[in-house]
């Protein structure tokens, strides 16, 4: 099979407005139909190159011998992005024999899921880690203390968890007893309990009793179909064990393989998507997408320093940047932990900066201190201004965002005077505000969801979530006949609404599938989440409860909360009196992972220490060549900062700003501005307007 030059043509016209696909990256990428890795630098366009190659492939479907195409990403927001790029061209692409999605939901589908029904009569019902935990709260408090002889599971727990811990409180022991609980992993194969990546207890070991009741607790959430998301891939791997005739069938059906943002996949995915396609006698075609600077992790805290996708030969590279300018790549390029030298010691992975402007706006280090930290929204905006890039068509396309590594304080944690975002930005506040399934209170459910949807759907789902996770609360079950057996499971949004249709309540139905549509109107389009909040309240102390059977709990209450709490979402814009007109976000630099942004602050913060006083920074902001050997360094704090700093300053098209505290760069300042930076000092002795260096 060939990749047609008519095609690509085409895929040019769909997806990059008619412009041409350079010849020396990617059209030999999108004609390789050839097992092979590539590495992609920032605002590469990696993803577009993907999507060409599988236009081109589509116009092929369906092959032959009945063979299609396989498409995994990371998350679902790049499995959209596919979707919304190539399903109205090519939708055979999105029928069988072809999958795109996620690699949970592909494992979920075609192993974790008939696995779980073979071997514990549930499909899976519940893959959701938020839920799972809430399970594992309650399991820990159903536990009960028994000092005697053998002792109970909450009291081995106790000590064996909380071994060598030194002197914790009660409460600290019991909360590690509980975090145990959520993260442990049961390997079922080899019957074995894992914490932390380590043995915790056998099923052939002298704790047996425990890692049996352990088990059991495990198997029965397994038999009402409730999973974390690890769970799905043990799950798979038993499938695979004891019927291995799977794997040839899928490398039959999937001739082609495409993983994109492999950097984000853990060891353990990478490993079950090699035991399926990457064997011996597999026909399977794999191409890994990604870029092993990027593999942070989504977190807020933790960073992994080395990626677990390692790239294997032959590896094809994307090196030219066309959303970095040649100034801002020159940074980013002193910044990049994996160089991915060759033999003589010369880097493979370069930044190189395409993006063309007719005036390039030189990288901008701001100084600032504790008392000039609220100048440094205001400031960005002048710059903004001042370059007129609110007129551009990136500033209107992708805006303008400040970012930082660390939002927010722990309550273990020693704040000491410090500043992370919150402390920086009074209108800050830091949330779990990803999109997800579960949330911890009914405001948090009617605020945090999928507003990018231009349907009520998103609205709608998040007013069932909400609705069954009451239910959930108030432990109201239905019963369901599986395999000629009754068994109890947790309602989902179609069993709540098969209930209120169906059963004894079902006159009710059409009055509350009109609330239903008002509320999900409301909030999706009229935005008026108080409103919503307040009308939903009195739906659940009334009809809701009465049509279920039950009481409403203090646990219930809680959740409802006494008052709508207004929230802000990282992403959400930010109103600021003055220079209204230009709206500034506020998040983390793992909340705009993948992002472009027309101008991008990064603010350093203090985790552990702060940016610039890591040597490793300093030596990067400077420029300096022995920088690039640091993959092999023991400067665990220093790579950390660099994968951070690599993926922050990678966002924009036009301008870049650090700001940092200038007690911690007094000493550098004149050397930063030989590598390039442009000083712009906010504190009472540096007197902006007349310090700055035009050097553009």
């Amino acid at each position: 099979m060939e990749i047609k030059e008519e095609n690509i043509r085409e895929a040019e016209r769909l997806l990059i407005n008619g412009n041409r696909f350079d010849t020396d990256e990617r059209v030999p990428f999108i004609k390789n139909l050839d097992s092979c890795d590539l590495l992609a630098v920032p605002g590469s366009g990696k993803t577009t190159a993907l999507l060409a190659k599988l236009y081109c492939l589509a116009k092929h479907l369906p092959f032959k011998d009945g063979s299609g195409i396989l498409v995994l990403s990371h998350t679902n927001t790049a499995v959209n992005e596919i979707e919304k790029s190539l399903k109205k061209v090519v939708p055979i692409l999105f029928e069988y024999p072809n999958f795109v999605g996620t690699v949970q939901s592909f494992v979920n589908k075609f192993l974790a899921n008939p696995a779980c029904f073979l071997k514990y009569g549930s499909y899976i019902h519940q893959n959701d880690n938020d839920i799972y935990e809430k399970e594992a709260e309650k399991f820990y408090y159903s536990l009960p203390w028994k000092n005697t002889e053998p002792k109970g599971l909450r009291n081995k727990l106790f000590g064996k968890v909380n071994y060598g811990k030194g002197t914790i409180s009660p409460d600290e022991k019991q909360q590690n007893v509980i975090e145990f609980l959520k993260y442990f992993e049961l390997d079922i194969i080899e019957r074995k309990i894992k914490y932390n990546n380590k043995p915790f207890y056998t099923f052939n070991g002298t704790a047996q009793p425990y890692y049996l009741e352990l088990e059991q607790w495990k198997e029965d959430l397994f038999s009402k179909g409730i999973l974390n998301y690890r769970d799905s891939f043990y799950l798979a791997d038993w499938f695979i064990e004891n019927n291995p005739r799977i794997t040839s069938l899928l490398q039959k059906r999937f001739k082609y393989v495409f993983i994109d943002e492999m950097q984000d996949l853990e060891k353990y995915q990478i490993d079950i998507i090699d035991k399926i396609f990457y064997t011996a006698e597999s026909p399977s075609i794999i191409q890994r997408i990604g870029d092993i600077n990027q593999s942070i992790y989504n977190s807020g805290k933790k960073v992994k320093i080395e990626a677990d996708w390692q790239p294997r030969e032959p590896v094809m590279y994307l090196r030219d940047s066309y959303r970095l300018t040649r100034k801002n790549a020159d940074i980013v390029n002193f910044f990049t932990l994996d160089r991915q030298q060759d033999e003589n010691g010369n880097p493979r992975f370069v930044v190189n900066g395409k993006k063309e402007l007719v005036n390039a706006i030189k990288p901008h280090l701001i100084l600032f201190d504790k008392t000039t930290k609220g100048k440094l929204k205001e400031k960005f905006k002048e710059l903004i201004k001042e370059n007129q890039l609110d007129q551009t068509v990136e500033g209107k396309k992708y805006g303008f965002k400040i970012i930082g590594w660390s939002a927010k304080w722990d309550d273990d944690e020693n704040y000491d005077g410090k500043l992370r975002l919150e402390d920086i930005f009074e209108e800050y506040k830091k949330d779990n505000s990803s999109i997800k399934e579960t949330y911890n209170s009914l405001s948090e459910y009617l605020q945090y969801f999928d507003k990018n949807k231009r349907t009520l759907e998103a609205g709608r789902k998040a007013v069932l979530n909400a609705l069954i996770h009451i239910l959930r609360i108030e432990d109201i079950k239905h019963s369901v006949r599986i395999r000629g057996d009754e068994k109890e499971k947790y309602y989902t949004k179609k069993d709540l609404i098969k209930y209120i249709q169906e059963e004894k309540n079902g006159s009710n139905y059409e009055n509350f599938k009109s609330k239903l549509y008002k509320w999900s109107f409301d909030l999706a389009v009229k935005q008026k989440h108080e409103e919503v909040y307040h009308s939903i309240k009195d739906f659940i102390n009334s009809d809701f409860k009465e049509w279920f059977g039950f009481e409403i709990t203090k646990e219930t209450r809680n959740f409802m909360g006494e008052n709508f709490e207004k929230l802000i979402q990282i992403g959400d814009k930010l109103e600021d009196k003055q220079l209204e007109d230009i709206n500034i976000e506020i998040g983390t630099v793992h909340s705009v992972k993948g992002q472009t942004h027309c101008a991008t602050m990064y603010v350093e913060t203090s985790y552990y220490n702060y940016e610039t006083e890591k040597n490793r920074i300093k030596e990067a902001l400077k420029k300096e060549e022995h920088n690039f050997n640091l993959k092999n360094s023991n400067d665990k704090r220093g790579k950390q900062a660099l994968k951070m700093m690599y993926v922050g300053f990678s966002r924009p098209t036009h301008l870049l700003c650090f700001a940092v505290l200038k007690e911690n760069v007094q000493d550098e300042i004149e050397n930063y501005q030989n590598a390039g930076w442009e000083k712009v000092d906010l504190t009472e002795n540096g007197n902006d307007k007349n310090n700055r260096n035009k050097l553009h």
